[in-house]
């Protein structure tokens, strides 16, 4: 079968000469009439086979094929040809194809996107086409209908804490007081009452109160546990008295440091010197619980420094952060992919505002805050099964609930090691680190191919083998106790990890017909003498996956089975690839062994290796490997079909599974059709994974596309150019979309949320020799206000790039989103963003094809961007009211045109002499544009009053970053103050004007 390379469809497009790039000659052409190749009567050119002529004709083979035609042309009757197509004939085709054509497509792009009024008012950008209508990464799942969930008897209580602030000042415990603890308690417990949006739910609040008087207002707004304290040391002991009560086995909040349980644990501590970890605890010990940066490091940087005796403390943002792939963990983002709602963000200014100021309403919006908040705590760890699946984990590996987050893959495959090796009289040794570090050091390395970097426009398989390393532990028996030592003693010594192995005499005469010998040298027994450890607990764990696995095909609709069973089998495969690791761990092992770890490796290379000799050795298959990695192989089946390459993808993975030694398995996974492969664990295709799937998946790894280092306009834009091209071949149509798109970032018709950076931050690590990255100094200038303003270690805090003066640092320029949206005279940069943050990750895919995207930007006619200042357009200069802000150019410009019909102005002013004589009309046109102005304003109002539930008359003081709707209701008001500041003073002088000329005409 013959694939279409890239073309461009465009003869404009085609590059007047051939690009070289990493050492290939690059000439691409267009499929029209001047580009064909010449006619070959004979058949035998390059073209009929679908290739390109070569630029240099092969003399010797031409004349080679010629001599073989005359040998097999024997001419034994002439038959009478059909005459060749009129010029009229071909012209009716080209007409009907033409016509053919732009018939489809207007059915496919709809007659609303023909209308370029319309088009020119898209002001997003064009990303592909979303999985889902409102862009959720996560799908959310049914409840389950076929598994009926064991009763856990884990009882979950969060909390959340509201403090009346000093101004825009983020809460201190040092300074500001509690004013009022939500809680909601989660049980199983059936003595559990339900006053809760889900089942199984208790509410409840803990109010600050002297007179009472809040409390009877909150107690009316809603239907919960409401208990009045008169100080706030009551309420702290009454807190105590409901965790006491109620007994939670864990205790949770969103951000269990700053907020939740953590600022009420360290305002106890800092103003009453009250510990209320100890208070929380089941028991009273000799040791006290933990809390604090200080004192609990690692907690602080991975889970939670708070330490309850005999309760777990689980930091929700954190669980997320390892759980969920996003560019931003604020609990309105996670909230909105998980549980698919949009849920508002208020500052703590106005928060403290509507508690204080004794409005019911106000007090309303509060509460419902709150009430909402302390529940999504508890729905988002339910809708993630993150207690469930960690319980399940923590049964299966056989150690406590929180280790399965605290301790490393060791200690959980010793859990497992332990539970064989003693039933059968073995120890496990503990070396010190001194004999860790002196034990040989490792001298395999696994397979891992340069990939042929490449566009490949024919299938492309990807086998993979199922549990490599494991599979070979078993297979070959490779364990601590089937260690048998090196054939030849190295520089005297027969090492087996930090210790001298000696071998009883004799021994290997007494097996040598059951030895297996490893690539690297070193002899174990075969399972017939002894099943080794290793092997009994890898086997147990493949064999009860692969039972898991099989019960998952059998009800493919129940999404929550489908979860529960991938949790199960998704810990057992876990815990049997680091099974590996175990034996390598050469820096801070418990056990490790470089003699074991070694012979693993180089036989699992060696079986790849095999591989790839057999398949490059069967002729029929016409396949070439073009990368591995470690347990993979991508072949390449140039000119085959889809259906013929699924057939000898599941031929090569039988025949390879059959020339090696059970459980070893070569698993046939997908085709890729078409791909391209840039690097090293970075490649990008459609992905189809049975031969009846019509629709390909995309399917990304290591690309911007599915990386958080960059910016959501750069996943939209790259993902659509590669859909463009797998789709279509044509670099036409890839260069016009990336024009189009480029243009609307020149002239800024572009969301602000589309180019924000989002990257981690973790402050206390970074060198003083340069500067700090762009999210490491926003986060600085914040804590210069306000001390408490610190990001959580590893938070991502976004930041945007605005135009500067000429030579400006790139780090001057990086700025919060809302110090841009708040400043009216700065921009985004859309230089930085298109030469540095778009075209880099589209060279290095197009680069691959032939084309220069960079030279796709250069000759763009480039926008630059003029804004009318307030001062300048005043009618005639007569108004002076308003004083200048003179911080950008535009400050010192005057407008040339009307501003009603836009024509040019010969002489100073806003409007023409013609507009002012027909001064009604012109005035119900400055009315209607400033009305559709406010109009768009008021919509984006209502969406954000019904998302907040407030009512219509209240401001919305919703503030979420994460929002699209934020950018846009922000951008809209900041176009009102713009519009208003414009068209009212122009309004009121053709008012007062037509007034003038009444009286005279009176």
């Amino acid at each position: 079968m013959i694939y279409q390379d890239a073309y461009y469809s465009n003869e404009r497009d085609t590059p007047d000469r051939a690009r070289e790039w990493a050492g290939r000659e690059f000439r691409l052409k267009s499929l029209t009439v001047p580009f064909l190749p010449d006619f070959d009567p004979t058949a035998t050119s390059d073209a009929v086979l679908g290739e390109r002529s070569s630029l240099l004709p092969d003399r010797i083979k031409q004349e080679r094929q010629y001599q073989i035609q005359r040998q097999n042309c024997g001419i034994r009757s002439w038959v009478i040809a059909d005459p060749p197509p009129t010029y009229t004939e071909v012209a009716e085709w080209g007409r009907k194809d033409l016509l053919r054509r732009k018939t489809s497509e207007d059915i496919s792009r709809g007659e609303h996107k023909s209308d370029p009024r319309i088009k020119s008012k898209l002001s997003q950008i064009d990303g592909p086409t979303q999985k889902n209508k409102h862009g959720f990464k996560y799908t959310q799942d049914q409840k389950s209908t076929s598994v009926q969930h064991e009763t856990h008897y884990m009882s979950t209580m969060s909390l959340e804490v509201h403090i009346n602030t000093r101004g825009s000042l983020v809460p201190n415990p040092e300074e500001d007081e509690v004013q009022c603890l939500f809680w909601c308690l989660q049980s199983d417990e059936e003595g559990v009452q339900n006053n809760g949006s889900t089942d199984g739910t208790h509410l409840g609040a803990v109010v600050l109160s002297e007179d009472g008087d809040i409390t009877q207002r909150i107690a009316r707004q809603v239907s919960i546990d409401i208990q009045e304290e008169t100080s706030e040391l009551d309420l702290m002991i009454r807190m105590v008295e409901i965790v006491r009560n109620y007994d939670p086995d864990i205790l949770t909040g969103y951000e269990v440091h700053g907020g939740s349980w953590g600022y009420l644990i360290e305002r106890a501590r800092l103003k009453y010197d009250y510990n209320l970890c100890d208070e929380f605890s089941r028991m009273k010990a000799q040791s006290h619980g933990r809390f604090g940066r200080d004192n609990d490091k690692w907690g602080f940087n991975n889970t939670s420094t708070i330490r309850v005796t005999g309760r777990h403390m689980i930091n929700i943002w954190r669980a997320m952060r390892s759980e969920l792939n996003l560019l931003q963990y604020t609990m309105e983002n996670v909230t909105f992919h998980l549980l698919h709602r949009r849920i508002p963000h208020f500052a703590w200014a106005d928060l403290t505002d509507w508690y204080t100021n004794g409005k019911p309403r106000d007090l309303a919006k509060v509460i419902n805050h709150y009430v909402t908040r302390v529940q999504l705590d508890l729905e988002l760890l339910e809708q993630n099964e993150l207690i469930p699946r960690t319980s399940e984990q923590a049964r299966l590996l056989g150690v406590d609930f929180f280790s399965v987050f605290s301790r490393g893959s060791q200690f959980k495959v010793e859990s497992l090691m332990f539970r064989i090796a003693k039933p059968e009289n073995f120890l496990l040794v503990s070396p010190s680190r001194k004999q860790v570090g002196g034990q040989n050091a490792l001298e395999c390395l696994p397979l891992v191919m340069e990939p042929q970097s490449a566009f490949y426009t024919s299938p492309l398989l990807v086998l993979d083998f199922q549990s490599l390393y494991p599979s070979v532990m078993i297979a070959y028996n490779y364990c601590y106790s089937t260690f048998l030592g090196r054939i030849v003693n190295w520089r005297g010594t027969n090492k087996m990890g930090f210790t001298d192995y000696t071998r009883q005499q004799r021994l290997l005469e007494l097996l040598k017909d059951h030895i297996n010998i490893a690539p690297n040298g070193i002899m174990y027994t075969k399972p017939e003498i002894r099943k080794s450890l290793l092997a009994k607990m890898l086997g147990e764990i493949l064999e009860t996956r692969v039972m898991v696995k099989s019960g998952m095909k059998v009800d493919k609709d129940d999404r929550a089975l489908q979860r529960l069973l991938n949790n199960r089998q998704l810990a057992l495969k876990l815990i049997a690839n680091v099974t590996y690791g175990y034996t390598s761990a050469s820096f801070s092992g418990r056990m490790p062994c470089s003699e074991i770890a070694d012979s693993i490796v180089q036989t699992g290379r060696e079986t790849l290796e095999r591989a790839i000799a057999l398949i490059h050795s069967v002729k029929r298959w016409g396949a070439e490997v073009v990368y591995g990695d470690t347990d993979s192989l991508f072949v390449y089946l140039k000119g085959r079909t889809k259906d013929r390459a699924f057939d000898i993808g599941e031929e090569i993975a039988k025949t390879v599974t059959n020339m090696n030694p059970r459980p070893v398995k070569l698993k046939f996974e997908k085709v890729y059709l078409p791909c391209v492969l840039l690097a090293k664990k970075r490649y990008v295709g459609f992905k189809y994974e049975s031969r009846n799937q019509t629709e390909p998946d995309f399917d990304a790894k290591g690309i911007e596309t599915v990386r958080r280092d960059g910016t959501p306009a750069e996943q939209k834009i790259e993902e659509k150019a590669l859909k463009i091209l797998f789709r279509t071949s044509d670099l036409s149509q890839v260069k016009s979309y990336f024009q189009q798109e480029c243009e609307k970032i020149m002239k800024g018709s572009v969301s602000v949320q589309d180019f924000c950076f989002a990257k981690e931050v973790k402050l206390g690590t970074y060198s003083d020799k340069g500067p700090p990255p762009p999210g490491a100094l926003i986060s600085t200038k914040r804590m210069l206000e306000d001390a408490r303003a610190e990001p959580q270690y590893g938070e991502r805090v976004p930041y945007v790039v605005i135009t500067g003066a000429p030579g400006a640092r790139l780090i001057d320029r990086c700025v919060a989103p809302e110090e841009l949206l708040e400043n009216e005279h700065s921009e985004l940069d859309a230089e930085y963003y298109i030469s540095k943050n778009l075209i880099p990750p589209l060279e290095r895919i197009f680069n691959l094809v032939g084309a220069n995207v960079r030279s796709w930007y250069d000759e763009m006619p480039k926008v630059q961007r003029i804004r009318r200042v307030d001062a300048n357009l005043q009618l005639q200069g007569r108004s002076k009211g308003l004083t200048i802000n003179q911080k950008t150019i535009e400050s010192y410009m005057r407008s040339s045109s009307c501003l009603v019909c836009k024509e040019k102005l010969k002489i100073g002013g806003s409007i023409c002499p013609k507009c002012i004589a027909d001064g009604p009309t012109a005035l119900l046109k400055l009315r209607s544009r400033l009305n559709g102005a406010e109009r768009k304003f008021m919509d984006l109002q209502k969406i954000c009053q019904g998302c907040s539930g407030i009512s219509p008359l209240d401001e919305v003081r919703c503030d979420s970053k994460d929002c699209p709707v934020f950018y846009a209701r922000t951008k809209q008001k900041a176009r009102l103050k713009t519009e208003r500041s414009v068209v009212e003073p122009v309004m009121k002088e053709l008012a007062g004007l037509m007034v003038r000329l009444e009286d005279l005409e009176w």
